[in-house]
């Protein structure tokens, strides 16, 4: 049942994308950062690219969905999510990533952000456990979001090259 939803959600993003180009990857791009498990940010911008939408608007929509995205994930810890995740995580583990982000907060959110294949939205929500201002928190996101857009579109460039190989 679980997995007809998130093949229900992926084919929807598939056609969101492809009838909407730009606002298809925007829209696609907020929602996977609200429900990171169901699609993920990797597979919505390479597959922009691979059906073909303009790099330039994927690198755009993907950045400004993503940062948007990230903006909700980090307001709802922030505005209740820490108790949640304490009664989860522990109040322990909770002191050690807010230590942890006090040390190296500005660069675990542009490079957790930024690196392919991880989950940049989990980043998000637990910067928003942190005490990081969210001024601080939007410039950095949006960095990572478009450093991460980047180097999917490049990867995306890469399999159309081998795709008619593959065929």
């Amino acid at each position: 049942m679980i997995l007809e939803l998130i093949q229900s959600i992926i084919t929807s993003q598939n056609a969101l994308i492809e009838n909407y180009g730009f606002i298809g990857v925007f829209v696609a791009m907020i929602l996977q950062s609200i429900i990171p498990i169901a699609i993920p940010s990797d597979a919505v911008v390479i597959g922009a690219v691979v059906l073909g939408i303009d790099n330039i608007s994927v690198i755009i929509a993907s950045t400004l969905g993503s940062t948007i995205g990230g903006i909700i994930g980090f307001s709802i810890t922030r505005k209740g999510g820490k108790p949640l995740a304490v009664r989860f995580i522990g109040k322990k583990n909770i002191e050690r990533l807010e230590n942890w982000f006090e040390k190296w907060g500005n660069f675990i959110i542009v490079f957790g952000r930024a690196m392919p294949f991880l989950s940049s939205d989990a980043i998000a929500y637990a910067a928003g456990l942190t005490k990081i201002n969210i001024k601080l928190f939007i410039p950095l996101a949006l960095l990572g979001a478009f450093l991460r857009s980047l180097i999917l579109v490049y990867l995306g460039d890469k399999l159309l090259e081998y795709i008619p190989k593959i065929l």
